[in-house]
């Protein structure tokens, strides 16, 4: 449909707006380049009219000029690697105000908000607050009154577009009359049709939303320096990229005295790892440290055992076993344990194993203790047996390092941070909460000085943890006395991954009706099939289509276990060959092509289309567990949800051909070569 004359009218004048910014950045990096040059040239031959000057007092004199210039070399150089970043993405959002002035006149202002600010250009670094909440908590034609660069102000907000940058160039405006995107196959400029565009991030990093974060997300994000933030949100809804944007936030000088390596981005799982540490660029923020749990602590453990490996054991530990060890009921005991326990000299790993096994011995005191009223003496006494023969082989099963390091913490006063210090962290950023255990969240407490340093991100409809040992939000602030004048928080409801129909699909399967608006997409497509074969084949012919069609792009086939992820795996080789990988925890890559995975490897990862292999009652049964797995698979695709079955399919799935949720394929009855 082609665009009326005003709407191409709004596009040109963005473009013209763009096309000068850039320009002139472009003028800048030259500028920028000349005088870093110059400087080089400065101290270079300062180095060498020190070594030439045989006088003592010339050499003082010229080490300091010396000094000077690297200094001077050096903030050249920090400036133009800014520029060249604002080369490819200067702003993401314009808006002009109306000012009144004392005269009583009015002026018009105009500001652009990027990642790093721009005087020259009045582009403005989104973390100062004053002016971006003009953005964010203003619609075009709200009238404000706000403290702005030290005075009070007041106006209105005439002007409000948001625009998407990718490599440089223009590729989406949003404006009074609607939203555009660049078609590059045509050369033309096409409208939405008011639906709101979200980048892919099939390409193995989060998607940057924060042109198109609500007041909400943005309130959330410039909280007071000293809160900490509780952020509970629905799949999707951008709950890390809020997080890292806090971070961000924190990170800047007029905000907090944060430094980076101070800070540590938290996860349980390594593939959520890669995925923050790909995105950390694109978010302005550099030298943080992004570790699953495990390696973090093993930073602490592995100084006390003068870097010795941490040996697991070769059998899985008893779930009775593991119950008890990522309970709060041990962790008080051990606590009080590691509490009235002296500390000479320093701290070795069997003062710690000693403070474990006598906390297990209070086998009374642990059994009285669970309010869950699950543990019984004989669990108790059979993980007292269990922990000691394998600290007696040197053998520390994954339960073990919480327990560890909290009996650490009580007795040092800290954890090894990120400096290789004993001391704390200046901030730490917990993501998926929901999957830790008391005895872990305990740990990362206790590695920050106050609660005001944490950032606790999660969503409790994607808690795949098979024991619960999540306390609940509540009880988190009850138990670590997250006051509400020490804590804030924060729910996002609305998912700006999936589309609506995906969305309103899992609000089906965890029986809740949450979702009102999204994004607009296609539904989802049930391909009911005869048996496995012929699932099988069918599987094939849909994946087939999906790479056609989005070759540049990642399709995920997501199935309930790892056995079952590399049984799907061998079926799909053949015919796909290279183009097909398996993804586990030790081996995970979001390059383009198919990408066969279990359900607990994708926590916190998006994929533009996704295929769900056989959800049966086995993979996904009829509990709070189960349907809190099949919640995070059918959330984890962006645009394309397909499912495929053999024999019965999963209770929390919706009525096949009578559900208007989903779009039924009845193979069983019908072959349809033209079928999707």
């Amino acid at each position: 449909m082609s665009l009326t004359p005003e709407e191409q009218a709004g596009i040109d004048t963005e473009q013209a707006i763009f096309a000068k910014v850039t320009r002139s950045v472009s003028e800048q990096i030259v500028r920028a380049e000349d005088r870093l040059y110059s400087e080089n040239q400065r101290a270079r031959a300062l180095t060498s009219a020190i070594h030439e000057t045989r006088r003592i007092e010339d050499k003082a004199l010229l080490a300091s000029d010396e000094a000077v210039s690297h200094g001077l070399k050096d903030s050249k150089k920090a400036e133009l690697e800014v520029l060249r970043k604002q080369l490819v993405n200067p702003y993401f959002a314009r808006i002009q105000v109306e000012e009144d002035e004392e005269s009583g006149d009015t002026k018009v202002i105009e500001y652009k908000l990027g990642f790093s600010a721009n005087p020259d250009l009045r582009i403005i670094d989104w973390r100062r607050a004053p002016v971006s909440k003009l953005y964010y908590e203003y619609k075009e034609g709200d009238e404000y009154i706000e403290e702005i660069l030290g005075r009070e102000r007041a106006g209105k907000v005439v002007l409000r577009n948001r625009i998407e940058v990718e490599k440089g160039n223009l590729k989406t405006i949003q404006n009074r009359n609607g939203t555009y995107m660049w078609d590059a196959k045509s050369g033309e400029w096409r409208s939405t049709a008011g639906g709101t565009h979200r980048r892919k991030a099939s390409d193995g990093h989060l998607p940057e939303i924060l042109a198109l974060i609500s007041a909400e997300q943005f309130r959330s994000i410039t909280v007071d320096a000293n809160t900490a933030i509780l952020l509970q949100g629905v799949a999707g809804s951008g709950k890390t990229t809020v997080a890292l944007h806090r971070l961000a936030w924190l990170l800047h000088k007029d905000n907090s005295p944060l430094k980076s390596d101070e800070c540590v981005f938290l996860m349980l799982s390594p593939a959520l790892r890669r995925y923050v540490e790909n995105s950390l660029p694109s978010v302005g923020i550099e030298g943080i440290k992004v570790r699953t749990y495990h390696e973090w602590t093993a930073r602490t453990l592995q100084k006390l055992g003068a870097g010795v490996e941490l040996h697991r054991p070769s059998e899985p530990i008893p779930a009775g076993i593991n119950r008890l060890k990522r309970s709060l009921t041990l962790l008080k005991s051990l606590e009080r344990v590691a509490a009235s326990r002296p500390s000479t000299g320093a701290i070795g790993m069997d003062q710690l194993t000693s403070d474990l096994l006598a906390a297990l011995d209070r086998t009374n005191e642990l059994v009285e203790n669970d309010e869950h009223r699950l543990l019984s003496a004989e669990t108790v006494r059979e993980a007292r047996v269990w922990t000691e023969r394998n600290f007696r082989n040197g053998v520390f099963d994954w339960a073990d390092d919480a327990l560890l390091v909290r009996a650490y913490q009580i007795r040092a006063g800290g954890i090894v941070n990120e400096r290789g210090q004993v001391g704390t962290y200046g901030h730490v950023i917990v993501d998926e909460v929901q999957d830790f255990s008391p005895v872990e969240l305990s740990t990362i407490i206790g590695a920050v000085k106050e609660h005001k340093d944490l950032t606790l991100v999660g969503d409790t409809s994607q808690n795949i943890d098979e024991h619960g040992s999540f306390p609940g939000w509540e009880k988190l602030r009850k138990y670590w006395n997250f006051s509400g004048e020490m804590s804030k928080y924060v729910s996002l409801e609305i998912s700006h991954r999936s589309t609506l129909p995906i969305m309103r699909l899992a609000d089906h399967i965890q029986q809740r009706s949450m979702v009102k608006t999204g994004r607009a997409g296609r539904t989802p497509i049930w391909f009911k099939c005869r048996g496995e074969q012929h699932g099988i084949e069918h599987v094939l012919k849909w994946l087939s289509r999906a790479v056609e069609l989005y070759p540049t792009t990642v399709t995920a086939v997501i199935c309930a276990s790892p056995e079952e992820a590399k049984f799907a795996y061998r079926m799909l080789q053949p015919t796909f060959g290279p183009l097909v990988r398996l993804g586990d925890a030790y081996s995970f890559s979001f390059e383009e092509g198919i990408l066969v995975t279990d359900v607990r490897q994708v926590k916190g990862l998006e994929f533009f289309s996704v295929l769900l292999w056989n959800p049966s009652p086995v993979g996904y049964p009829s509990n709070d567990l189960g349907r809190n797995l099949l919640y995070v698979a059918t959330t984890r695709a962006e645009e394309n949800l397909s499912i495929v079955t053999w024999g019965r399919p999963a209770a929390m799935l919706p009525a096949f051909g009578v559900s208007k949720l989903i779009r039924s394929m009845d193979m069983t009855i019908v072959e349809d070569e033209d079928r999707e």
